[in-house]
């Protein structure tokens, strides 16, 4: 009969020093050290994904123009939330030894193992149109219009995404 009080007083003792273990923890404010690796993790892992994304447009420029350039590094990244990401980059890339400034924008849906280019032009280069970024059928003309109704398509999804995290924010600014 002793032993389940025995065991019941352990576990009651084993729970009071979980919980001031815990509160410990949170009071000392250790969890800056978590947050600061969490946030370094996410940092890696979006700065791999932009140089993937880069030299994804590079090795897409080249097969598509018979250049040969040789991605480098990446100097700005942007992401932009749609169906998948779209990766807004400016990239160095050298072409016989001469090193370029690039823009490069390039849609990534990994769950359905997609990538596209949809941009890819020298950065300083406004005026000229972007290259083509979508394969077509021997100059049908199909993957211009397919680029364009991409570009539609994230121009909508970017616009309705604005409107959802406005209502949000409202939302969330009346409710506090």
């Amino acid at each position: 009969m002793t032993m389940p009080r025995r065991a019941l007083l352990f576990a009651a003792v084993l729970l009071a020093a979980s919980a001031a273990a815990v509160s410990a923890f949170h009071l000392a404010g250790d969890e800056s050290g978590l947050v600061r690796g969490v946030l370094t993790a996410v940092r890696e892992r979006a700065e791999a994904e932009a140089e993937d994304a880069a030299r994804f447009a590079v090795a897409y420029h080249n097969r598509n123009q018979g250049a040969a350039l040789e991605f480098t590094r990446v100097l700005k990244s942007k992401r932009q939330v749609v169906t998948g990401t779209l990766h807004d980059l400016i990239l160095e890339a050298a072409d016989a030894g001469k090193k370029s400034l690039y823009r490069a924008k390039v849609w990534v849906k990994p769950w359905e193992d997609f990538k596209s280019v949809v941009e890819f032009r020298l950065a300083g280069d406004s005026e000229s149109e972007p290259e083509p970024s979508v394969a077509s059928d021997e100059g049908s003309g199909q993957g211009v219009a397919k680029l364009s109704l991409e570009a539609d398509i994230i121009h909508e999804e970017a616009h309705l995404h604005t409107i959802e995290n406005d209502g949000l924010s409202s939302d969330f600014a009346s409710s506090t």
